[in-house]
């Protein structure tokens, strides 16, 4: 969980898509796939009139204990290798490269971040800046293809490989792989809808799902939860507020507000992403709303507290940035070291969770779904 960078880059890609192709992350597969085994906690719901999504729920609410890798190196990695961090304009985003500099300090290797500014000239220009720098790989997420389609084939070129995380793109023409895409997506739709049916027994109950506009992988999840509701409960409906992104970091919590207001039959909402909770359970109690209960993507300490205090948000889902980009720096050592990197590439044996009040580790620091993610890493690495 922790810090929910793709949602902070929101607020940097509300002035960067403006005028271009979108695309953001999130992450996707089966509902009940709980990527790895797991430990039990309570979770689903004894008064639900959904049992299969109650069922699924709580295997979501299990909190995972594997990184859904099995498969060792089995020789040597390679040391000495640099690494192009392409980080996005937002300060908070210098987590991004501290989760990866962890990574690769393990192997050996060192990260260069390169800042991209909240443009699309300075991402453009990020992206150059590693084309001139020459590493031995680069990593990039959040940003659409479309923004640096001329380095990506640059890249190409030089047989510098590229790795997206957090993208609609697919790998191919130029990208060499793509980890946290649309799948992902899928599957985060689907856990926050076992999450509310698991919750209630009306079987003719109204949702709301809270996206912002253009950006796909939001898109994307929505549409998951809102075709799981509907083979579920054929007397449901889902409503759907689509926000502009200049509203993130705005009078985004007053809108939602206001569609809550609006829509009084509504009890339970999706929330794109943890940041778009923040300020929130303010907007709502000054609009009157008392009785709306919300689940999102990731949590962060900045959200954290609202579900530890019972303030509206119930629950979130997701895996954890720390796995994620862990993962990444995995893929890249199979690469160097000539061996398969598929396993990888599966975004459905991501350790997900569904975390609530009960469930939650710490309301104020960042923490990994799997406790011992680092150490299960560096035992298929074969490093200390």
């Amino acid at each position: 969980m922790g810090l929910h960078i793709g949602s902070l880059r929101l607020a940097v890609m509300s002035i960067v898509l403006a005028g271009s192709i979108v695309a953001i992350a999130g992450c996707g597969g089966d509902s009940g796939d709980s990527g790895g085994s797991s430990e039990s906690s309570d979770g689903g719901s004894a008064k639900s009139a959904f049992p299969k999504a109650a069922e699924a729920n709580e295997e979501w609410e299990k909190r995972p204990t594997s990184i859904g890798l099995t498969t060792p190196i089995g020789k040597p990695v390679p040391t000495g290798k640099t690494i192009d961090f392409i980080q996005c304009g937002v300060p908070a985003c210098k987590t991004e490269g501290e989760i990866f500099e962890a990574a690769a300090s393990a192997l050996g290797w060192k990260i260069k971040s390169v800042n991209a500014g909240s443009t699309p000239e300075e991402i453009k220009a990020a992206y150059d800046q590693a084309i001139k720098d020459e590493p031995d790989a680069v990593l990039g997420s959040g940003y659409p293809r479309a923004l640096f389609e001329p380095e990506i084939h640059q890249l190409d070129e030089m047989e510098i490989p590229l790795i997206e995380f957090f993208v609609n793109d697919e790998a191919g023409d130029g990208i060499t792989a793509v980890i946290g895409g649309p799948k992902s997506s899928e599957i985060q739709g689907q856990m926050m809808a076992d999450y509310i049916l698991a919750q209630s027994d009306d079987e003719s109950m109204n949702i709301g799902a809270v996206i912002t506009q253009g950006f796909e992988t939001n898109i994307a999840a929505a549409e998951a939860l809102k075709a799981l509701v509907a083979s579920e409960c054929s007397g449901c409906s889902v409503k759907t507020l689509e926000a502009p992104v200049s509203s993130t970091g705005n009078d985004l919590p007053q809108r939602i507000s206001g569609f809550f207001t609006s829509n009084p039959d509504i009890e339970w909402a999706s929330i794109a992403y943890s940041d778009m909770v923040t300020g929130l359970p303010t907007a709502l109690k000054g609009a009157g709303v008392e009785n709306a209960k919300l689940t999102t993507v990731h949590v962060s300490p900045s959200v954290a507290p609202y579900m530890a205090d019972g303030e509206y948000l119930q629950s979130s889902v997701g895996a954890s940035y720390q796995e994620v980009y862990w993962r990444g720096i995995d893929l890249l050592a199979r690469l160097f070291s000539g061996v398969s990197y598929k396993e990888d590439l599966d975004d459905a044996t991501f350790p997900y969770w569904t975390v609530t009040a009960e469930t939650l580790p710490s309301s104020t620091e960042e923490f990994a779904n799997v406790v011992d993610f680092e150490a299960q890493y560096k035992k298929l690495w074969g490093v200390g």
